[in-house]
Formats: structure tokens, C-alpha cells, sequence
């Protein structure tokens, strides 16, 4: 199985407890997703939101085979008894590399309606976005 990573699931922008759950998965493969993507505030800094769409998500494909996944359903706050209840869901997309092969992996998807306090990433990349408003992203990087 891949997952698709386009926040702060990825080595650059996770903190520590995140690459501590994170170890040995390398260094992945750039990628894109179909899907809108919106920035959500909190104290702890910024995270982001997927939902599907027509926009263009910008994120790293990676092999889950050493990814403890109920570690990583918890810290997204997956309800795994009821998906569509958690703060979001792991459901399968399609991903496609930047050679243009398409695949079909995991992503993790805002399982919340749009509210005032999200801010649409246009650009879909949500590590441009932190960088060019200096913003810092969620955990303790």
C-alpha cells in the first residue's frame, strides 16, 4: 500500500513524535492529487485540510509497509469505528507521479464541513503556503 502525504505528515514538516512514527518509511516520491486544499489554524500552528475536488494537491507518495498505520490514524484523529465521524478518514484517491504513472493510495481526508477559519490553498501546496506566509506548521518542528 502507498500513502499520499501533503502536510505535516511529511519528513520536512513533521515534528518529532510524527518521525518517530514515521521511521524507515525514506524519502518518497513526488506527487499530486486531485482535491482542494485549505489550511486550518491552531495553537499548536497550521495543518492541512484535503477534501475532494478539482484542484491540484502537491504531496509525496510513499510505501506504508513500515508504517505503524493505527499510530498514524490516531495522531489524524481517525475514528476507525466509524470513519466519517473522525477529524478526518484514510480513503483511497488516485495519486499521480510527476512521470505521469497514476495510482491508487491512501490519503488522509477533512472529514469537517468548510468553516470561516479555513483558508483555501489555490496553489494546492500547502509547504509553499507556510513558507510564503511565514506561518509554522502544526507539532513541534
Amino acid at each position: 500500500m502507498k500513502l499520499f502525504f501533503y502536510g505535516v505528515l511529511m519528513e520536512h514538516l513533521a515534528g518529532r513524535d510524527v518521525c518517530d512514527m514515521l521511521v524507515g518509511i525514506g524519502p518518497g516520491l513526488p506527487a499530486w492529487a486531485c482535491g482542494t486544499l485549505y489550511a486550518v489554524p491552531d495553537p499548536q500552528g497550521w495543518y492541512p485540510a484535503l477534501l475532494p475536488g478539482t484542484g491540484r494537491v502537491q504531496g509525496m507518495l510513499h510505501d506504508a509497509e513500515t508504517v505503524d498505520l493505527a499510530a498514524l490514524d490516531h495522531f489524524e484523529g481517525v475514528n476507525t469505528h466509524d470513519p466519517l465521524t473522525g477529524d478526518y478518514r484514510r480513503a483511497e484517491i488516485e495519486a499521480k507521479t510527476a512521470v505521469g504513472a497514476r495510482l491508487r493510495v491512501q490519503a488522509y481526508l477533512w472529514n469537517h464541513a468548510v468553516g470561516k477559519n479555513l483558508i483555501r490553498l489555490p496553489a494546492g501546496d500547502f509547504s509553499s503556503w507556510l513558507k510564503q506566509m511565514r506561518r509554522r506548521p502544526f507539532g513541534d518542528v
